[in-house]
């Protein structure tokens, strides 16, 4: 057996060769209290593997990090070769002492290993995302749609009857044939034989007047996650596979089913027949318990919160259906906004809604349906939002002319909340109802904003509310709370990056919501340097995807799920690619400094 821990980053990345001539090359080494490891001025030959105890590292009289079991110090000193800091016991300390030589010969064999000390941000970022993935491959992030389908499309002309398919299907115990009518390809499924039935259509009746022609595709090389997001989205059972454009077979949702151990697509099917909010609060429960699945298969934040945002729309959606009359439902608009209707929310956070109604529009019904919603939805395990950003607030559900005139307010009036309300509704997007009534609020939004400098300086400047919690040294900057070191993952990281691509992408009229599509955009547009885009994509992603993974810890431990994190119980690796995510953060402010002006506000 291994004495040798080689579960934990970055070891968990090297092959069995590698692992035994690593383990062949480590000493066991104790050290004492107080005692001094390494300093200042001296080469560093070793790489330190904690096995028990507490050592600090010292940036003269001030510590700027501890390290405990499982962690490593300090590959940065040993890349260079040397370091800035002292190393020093706190209590008797057991550590495995790994030679330069040896770890360096490693990461020149292993470039995944290598990331750990030489990559740049972005690329150790992926690294950690990669090596996620590993843990279970076949995964939804890296299975591809050419891994499962198997079923190649069966094809009849548009001049054949609905009798042949009916014997093509039978014959090959297919579902689903695709029809081919000059260039156009239709698809024609066994559901639609219901429908013909019922309406009592012959049996001789060309295809071509009765398949859909709108094709829902993916691409043989996408991922499969996207196919599953396609599927829920549209609730479908099917879409039809393509390869350089052209139908090359057709994916089922069972076929996806089998394939993976989820069940999103049962759980969207469940949401569509429900029929009581006591069901809707039985899915609410399972969407989170898909997503502690999806993550333990190392599905990732950005993904998930896609996904989440996806099941929740039509969990909100079927909720406002049961509590609300038609009539209401047809002359408004329910919303979502903050980081649900940007797509960026896994676990249950607060309620951030608000209903846009037809001008002139009444309906005696809106109090008592808008108070059961938000009274279903803390039910469903979504908090009440603090500052009453929901439905039963009559200052959140308006008609589309006092929306128009609260947006103007926001714009050239601002008290109070005004930027940050301003803020939560440039993300809304629309779960129920008329698509429209929000589509032309955004509209008169860009219309207001049309040449105004001005207005973008003061809702930029929102990004200076919390400083970045890295210090001299890259050291982290906690506060104590409940005799603990913690760190506020929101405040200090994902705000600032959230709202910064949000000024500019409010600035330059762009429709995307999503943050990574708004910083994507921006690139592709010419007003985001490629490379800080990437870098900050990479570091807003492990900032979800720690605040997920600390969350989910807190749920387990009876503890509601926050943004504040203990770097304390950290890995080695997890605090450092904290630091260095907190380093984009601080890039990315000053760019934004700059673009805005901020600081001749």
């Amino acid at each position: 057996m291994s004495r040798f821990d080689f579960t934990h980053p970055p070891f968990d990345s090297l092959t069995s060769s590698e692992r035994d001539t690593l383990e062949a090359a480590a000493d066991i080494v104790f050290y004492g209290d107080e005692e001094l490891i390494m300093e200042p001025g001296t080469p560093v030959d070793t790489l330190f593997v904690m096995i028990k105890g507490l050592v600090r590292e010292m940036a003269g009289d001030e510590v700027i990090a501890v390290y405990r079991e499982r962690d490593t110090f300090d590959a940065r000193a040993l890349v260079a070769g040397h370091t800035a800091h002292r190393f020093v016991v706190h209590e008797e300390a057991l550590v495995y002492a790994l030679p330069r030589t040896a770890v360096l010969a490693l990461t020149e064999l292993n470039a995944r290993f290598g990331a750990f000390f030489y990559a740049s941000i972005s690329q150790k970022f992926g690294a950690l995302a990669e090596r996620g993935g590993n843990r279970e491959w076949q995964t939804l992030l890296t299975a591809r749609v050419r891994d499962v389908y198997a079923k190649k499309p069966l094809f009849l002309d548009s001049e054949d009857s609905v009798l042949d398919a009916a014997r093509l299907m039978k014959q090959h115990k297919a579902k689903s044939i695709l029809v081919r009518h000059g260039r156009r390809v239709g698809i024609f499924t066994a559901s639609d034989f219901r429908d013909l039935i019922i309406d009592g259509t012959r049996s001789d009746t060309a295809l071509g007047t009765l398949c859909r022609f709108d094709l829902i595709c993916c691409d043989i090389d996408d991922y499969l996650f996207n196919a599953l997001l396609t599927m829920t989205q549209k609730n479908i059972q099917r879409v039809v596979v393509t390869e350089g454009g052209s139908p090359v077979g057709i994916l089922e949702q069972v076929d996806l089913l089998s394939y993976f151990s989820n069940h999103s697509h049962l759980i969207a099917q469940r949401l569509e027949r429900a029929g009581s909010l006591d069901e809707l609060a039985d899915i609410a429960a399972q969407i989170t318990r898909l997503v502690e699945i999806l993550t333990g298969h190392g599905v990732k934040a950005v993904q998930l919160g896609r996904l989440v945002q996806t099941l929740n729309a039509r969990l909100f959606e079927r909720a406002w259906r049961l509590l609300a009359p038609p009539e209401l439902i047809a002359n408004s608009c329910l919303l979502v906004m903050g980081s649900e209707g940007r797509g960026e929310q896994v676990l249950k956070t607060d309620q951030d809604n608000a209903l846009i109604l037809r001008d002139g529009y009444t309906s005696l019904e809106l109090d008592r349906a808008c108070q059961a919603f938000s009274e279903a939805l803390a039910r469903f395990g979504y908090p009440p939002c603090p500052g009453r950003i929901m439905v039963n607030n009559p200052d959140w559900r308006l008609s589309e002319a006092a929306m128009r005139d609260r947006l103007y307010h926001w714009v050239y009036l601002p008290e109070n909340d005004a930027q940050l309300n301003l803020a939560i509704f440039v993300d809304a997007e629309a779960v129920a109802g008329d698509a429209i009534l929000l589509e032309r609020c955004h509209d008169y939004l860009q219309q207001l904003l049309r040449d105004d400098d001005s207005f973008y300086h003061r809702f930029a400047r929102a990004i200076e509310q919390f400083n970045t919690p890295l210090g001299l040294f890259s050291q982290l900057l906690t506060k104590e709370k409940d005799g603990q070191a913690m760190l506020d993952l929101k405040k200090g990281g994902i705000f600032p990056i959230v709202h910064g691509a949000r000024a500019l992408a409010l600035q330059y009229g762009l429709q995307e919501r999503n943050t990574f599509e708004r910083l994507a955009r921006l690139v592709e547009i010419g007003r985001l340097d490629r490379e800080l885009a990437n870098d900050t994509a990479e570091a807003l992603s492990f900032l979800f995807q720690l605040r997920l993974s600390q969350g989910l810890t807190a749920l387990a431990e009876g503890r509601p799920a926050g943004n504040l994190i203990s770097p304390a119980r950290l890995s080695t690796m997890e605090r450092d690619l904290l630091k260095d995510a907190l380093g984009v953060v601080k890039r990315f402010k000053g760019m934004l400094r700059h673009h805005f002006r901020l600081a001749s506000f």
